[in-house]
């Protein structure tokens, strides 16, 4: 859980384990583990909870099979600290343990304690973003380990295991899926690629495993280097294209197995096995197999550019005031503030074209003056600063606003004011299908938007052409193939670092000027059946020009 503050539980990114993920965490460690295991035993815990994984590891290990077995963990909160005693003494009165009421992270930190090396680690870590955690402790973690920017708590657990863990140790972990493809989890990837070796990941998706906000994770490893094609690859994902599938009763009966099963509720989802793959260790994740990785050499020879060659990816706008700045309608004040202009937001997404839903109307507080981005003279605009007058407190107490020494009624980013008139390719960031539509109106992006911000040398065919890939079911593959970052429900996350990746093909072959064609037809008009088939014919164009077929 992240960004919760709501209760005590959330506040701390707690979510406890569910029994049949503990198992599989804890067999494949056990698995992992190829030395003979020694008869006395050390096993951390750093998010201890109510010990459903350290339970489940004495199980797997057979305690009575060993002479000493010590456990210690970490628990913040002190009310369950002895339910988990007494939980665990009660099944394994022979173990020793210890269970200390203080925040794993802040005892590593200040050395509070001198931990030794343990033969286990095993964790479902705390899943919150390090702003939550206060500035002092996130400039200690950062100095420590080298994490800075928006990352989550439980990359630091990742980083610490490999120093607590023996030469021939084991640690297993059960964490958002999330550090392996966006940016903010570079400097983890790039640690534990050159100084773990990692064994197993099994990326668990849009299962719902259990109740998180987060899609889950496992990843075990040892001290050592990674050899990405040795690291078992499994992803489990909901397969929306109600193909034919095995039924079976859990996903943990089949995780070795790749192929489609069904559940009792009707979801299909699709198991795909293979091994580690990225280019360089700080680079995003992905699975890989002989079939994805000869398709995807492939799609390369056949790229002329890349779509990060046509234009540069932007971020919209973000108020951090939305209730103030942005309206669907103005009408209900009495003096219409100056100011306002029309903007994009997910409600008028498309593909090639947007869907002609009514613009949102924004409060816009910036301007171009030399050639610089700078705020307006709000005194020259008399009822926006009337209507603003109204929310200055809160506008006012966006202290990060006053630290960067802006003015109060500014928007946080606004992006370049003199960039909106031109023409730019709009698309949603977070969409079960893509939606990249042309905007011609001038109009401003939200944030919940992402825009390419067209370079002058792009052409007007690599323009039509960049539609066509962009919208097609070929790169929906591509995706999936290359960075199979997808949400719940089959969603994809269109986040610039995989969009600035996207192929063009040369504008000059005959399949290209026939796709390039047809995002002009759509592009000047046109409904119902037409477009339907238009599209149709984009798809199969698409895929002809780079002579694919669905991989796996």
């Amino acid at each position: 859980m992240r960004y919760a503050n709501e209760t005590l539980k959330k506040a701390n990114g707690i979510v406890y384990t569910p029994q049949a993920l503990a198992d599989y965490l804890s067999v494949s460690m056990l698995e992992a583990k190829a030395e003979t295991i020694d008869n006395r035993i050390r096993i951390l815990d750093p998010a201890i909870g109510d010990g459903e994984l350290v339970l489940s590891l004495l199980t797997h290990l057979h305690v009575a099979e060993h002479d000493s077995i010590t456990i210690v963990g970490f628990e913040t909160n002190f009310s369950v600290i002895e339910d988990t005693k007494n939980r665990i003494i009660e099944t394994y009165p022979t173990i020793n343990i210890e269970i200390y009421n203080h925040d794993f992270i802040e005892y590593v930190l200040d050395e509070v304690v001198d931990l030794p090396v343990f033969d286990f680690i095993i964790a479902n870590p705390p899943y919150i973003r390090t702003q939550i955690m206060g500035a002092e402790k996130a400039q200690k973690l950062s100095k420590s380990v080298g994490l800075t920017g928006r990352v989550d708590l439980y990359y630091a657990f990742l980083l610490f295991a490999d120093r607590l863990l023996k030469d021939d140790g084991i640690a297993g972990f059960i964490t958002s899926n999330k550090f392996m493809t966006i940016k903010a989890g570079n400097t983890v990837r790039n640690y534990l690629a050159n100084n773990t070796r990692i064994s197993i990941i099994t990326d668990f998706g849009d299962t719902k495993l259990f109740n998180a906000a987060v899609l889950p994770c496992v990843i075990v490893f040892a001290k050592g280097k990674t050899e990405p094609h040795n690291t078992i690859f499994t992803s489990i994902y909901q397969n929306q294209e109600r193909l034919e599938a095995i039924p079976v009763n859990s996903l943990f009966d089949v995780v070795d197995d790749a192929g489609l099963y069904s559940m009792e509720d009707g979801r299909i989802f699709e198991v795909k096995k293979g091994a580690l793959s990225y280019q360089d260790t700080a680079d995003p994740w992905s699975l890989s197999s002989p079939i994805s990785d000869c398709w995807l050499e492939h799609i390369n020879r056949m790229t002329w550019k890349k779509f990060s060659d046509i234009g540069k990816i932007r971020v919209g706008i973000k108020t951090t005031a939305d209730n103030v700045f942005i309206k669907e309608s103005w009408l209900d004040e009495l003096d219409t503030p100056e100011l306002l202009f029309p903007l994009i937001t997910h409600r008028n997404a498309g593909q090639i074209v947007s869907n002609q839903a009514k613009m949102w109307k924004v409060l816009y507080t910036h301007t171009t003056a030399n050639g610089k981005k700078s705020a307006v003279n709000i005194s020259d605009f008399p009822n926006a600063l009337k209507y603003l007058e109204k929310h200055r407190v809160q506008l006012e107490g966006r202290d990060y606003i006053k630290k960067a020494k802006r003015n109060w009624f500014e928007i946080w980013v606004p992006q370049n004011p003199a960039a909106w008139v031109d023409r730019k390719i709009v698309f949603r960031d977070i969409a079960e299908t893509p939606q990249f539509w042309l905007d011609e109106t001038g109009a401003i992006v939200n944030g919940d938007c992402y825009w390419i911000d067209i370079f002058d040398k792009t052409s007007e065919d690599e323009l039509m052409l960049a539609l066509a890939i962009a919208n097609s079911k070929f790169i929906e593959v591509y995706y999936d193939t290359k960075f199979n970052n997808k949400l719940y429900a089959g969603k994809r996350r269109f986040m610039s670092q995989y969009v600035n990746d996207f192929p063009i093909p040369n504008p000059n072959l005959n399949l290209s000027q026939q796709a390039i064609h047809l995002v002009r037809q759509i592009l000047n008009g046109c409904d119902g059946e037409d477009l339907v088939e238009r599209k149709n014919a984009l798809n199969q164009i698409v895929n002809e020009i780079f002579q694919c077929s669905i991989v796996w």
